[in-house]
């Protein structure tokens, strides 16, 4: 039996709307559906809610929205190996790998297994306190150690595994892999990888040092944020969606993750073409 998880933005009633509809039509072709248990809440489908270990029983899991639901799902589904279609809700879809308007052939495609599935690197960030491991988060684009909400900067130290690579105060570090290049490291300066590169790139936020450089760094390597600030002044953030206040001499180890997010390709987006777009719609 073939089970597709399906994941809609669930504040697009577009995506919604969409996601009713396929549903009905898995329904009668027989595909099983599995949402998550706020999605099922919106669509009044509890009978399809399952835990997030239910993922592991579906062959592709399907996203109505743009970037960022996607990278929620990247979250979700990387432990399980499973590959992401993404259909695009959003702006621009740097992530996605069709439109709403080419669903009916990508699900031809899919159900055929006329498709390839991308590696993407993911990352892992360790929060530690008094050498003590606090918790895990796992993302697809960065992870962000920023100042609090207050308009001082932090003083901060980057070791690349156990050497130190720069100490400075900043608004923050990004360490992102090449697929969040063209995302908050890319607006800090940071360099546009091509996400097919494996690699983590640190990007310092506004350095109040001049000698302070983003670098890119080899895969295996591990990325050690130490945070020299006061207490309250600092926070993580992973993919702008789930984050822990940090305190002062805090670390956060950022490593490759053990798990890659799997996108399905269709062969009909190119990265250049998407980025040409992206940053001609930045010059107006």
């Amino acid at each position: 039996m073939f089970c597709v998880a399906l994941m809609p933005h669930t504040e697009k009633p577009e995506a919604l709307a969409l996601a009713r509809e396929l549903i009905d039509r898995f329904a009668r072709e027989g595909v099983d559906v599995w949402l998550e248990r706020e999605a099922a809440r919106v669509l009044d489908r509890a009978d399809l809610a399952g835990e997030t270990e239910g993922l592991a029983q579906c062959q592709i899991a399907l996203v109505l929205g743009g970037d960022g639901a996607l990278l929620k799902a990247a979250r979700l589904a990387a432990p399980f190996k499973v590959p992401i279609l993404g259909v695009n809700f959003g702006h621009l879809g740097f992530l996605t790998a069709t439109e709403p308007s080419g669903l009916d052939e990508a699900l031809e495609r899919i159900f055929s297994g006329n498709f390839e599935v991308e590696e993407r690197l993911m990352l892992e960030a360790t929060m530690m306190r008094h050498g003590k491991e606090r918790g895990r988060l796992l993302g697809l684009n960065d992870a962000v150690v920023t100042r609090g909400p207050f308009a001082r900067v932090v003083e901060f130290e980057v070791y690349i595994n156990d050497a130190l690579a720069g100490r400075f105060l900043a608004d923050g570090v990004i360490v992102s892999t090449p697929t969040g290049s063209t995302g908050y490291s890319l607006s800090a300066g940071g360099p546009i990888v091509n996400p097919r590169v494996e690699a983590l790139i640190v990007t310092p936020i506004c350095p109040h040092t001049i000698g302070a450089r983003g670098f890119v760094t080899c895969p295996d390597e591990s990325v050690r944020i130490r945070v020299l600030g006061q207490k309250g002044e600092a926070m993580l953030t992973v993919d702008g969606q789930v984050g822990e206040p940090l305190e002062a001499m805090d670390e956060v180890v950022v490593r490759r993750a053990q798990r890659s997010a799997l996108l399905v390709g269709l062969g009909e987006r190119n990265f250049y073409t998407l980025l040409h777009n992206r940053l001609r719609q930045g010059n107006g």
